[in-house]
């Protein structure tokens, strides 16, 4: 009874180890993703310009991208009195995930409850709207 109790005590622990990273690396559909991120599950946009700079890093679940808060960021890197706002693009529209104000102040990065898309761009702006801002990145 002790080897059948001990044998299924390990079937279960495995299990509960292996399923969630199968369902960890479903993602379906083809994301505009960054090659050099490690694979097109995960993605990577660092969108930076003369007083802001941005790391906006996650994964795809299915259609939806959650960006992961302990990777992302946004910073001011100018001590010129100016805002510096994180902006992102997809299909349907646009949004500004982030604001900051301060020489090197820093703020995380969340997109909590982000729509269903199959891509979307980030660029950085500095100043109260969005007439100086840098490229968007994918």
């Amino acid at each position: 009874m002790k080897k059948l109790s001990a044998s299924l005590i390990a079937a279960l622990a495995l299990g509960m180890c292996a399923t969630p990273a199968a369902h960890a690396d479903r993602c379906i559909g083809d994301p505009v993703y960054d090659p050099g991120s490690g694979g097109q599950c995960y993605f990577a946009v660092a969108p930076a310009m003369t007083g802001a700079e941005a790391t906006v890093k996650g994964k795809w679940f299915d259609r939806l991208p959650f960006i992961d808060p302990q990777l992302s960021y946004l910073k001011d890197t100018a001590d010129d009195g100016q805002d510096a706002s994180l902006w992102v693009r997809w299909e349907a529209g646009e949004k500004e995930l982030a604001r900051v104000s301060g020489a090197g102040a820093t703020t995380e990065v969340r997109w909590p409850f982000a729509p269903s898309m199959d891509s979307f761009s980030a660029r950085v702006c500095v100043g109260p709207d969005t007439t100086n801002c840098s490229d968007w990145r994918t």
